[in-house]
């Protein structure tokens, strides 16, 4: 999970793991990570960092990013460039791209429905 240490990301991983699923929690600084469990482990990566989020991507089984900017004047290429690199690292891995076999045998087409 991208953005885990913001309050909505710890609050996201504290719901994940209460739901019995194994969070990667994906963070700057793992060191102050403030959240434990025997089903949490946690990556210290930077999003503008491509080979950082290719190994924080590779074996999960999904990707949730919940980056966020803080409000300012300055501009903001963190969001972006970390979007980027995520997206990019997805699709090194068939499985996040919705990737399908072919279907086999006839396709059946769906009658239109009118509204």
């Amino acid at each position: 999970m991208f953005g885990a240490n913001s309050s909505t990301g710890r609050h996201l991983t504290e719901q994940a793991l209460a739901a019995g699923h194994t969070v990667t929690a994906v963070v700057r600084r793992p060191a102050e990570f403030p959240l434990s469990d025997l089903h949490l482990r946690i990556c210290g990566a930077d999003v503008t960092d491509r080979a950082a989020v290719e190994r924080a991507v590779e074996d999960q089984d999904a990707v949730v990013s919940i980056l966020g900017v803080p409000y300012g004047r300055r501009p903001v290429t963190v969001l972006s460039r970390g979007i980027t690199h995520i997206t990019d690292a997805m699709a090194l891995h068939p499985e996040y791209a919705g990737h399908r076999p072919p279907p086999r045998g006839r396709v059946r087409r769906h009658r239109r429905t009118r509204w």
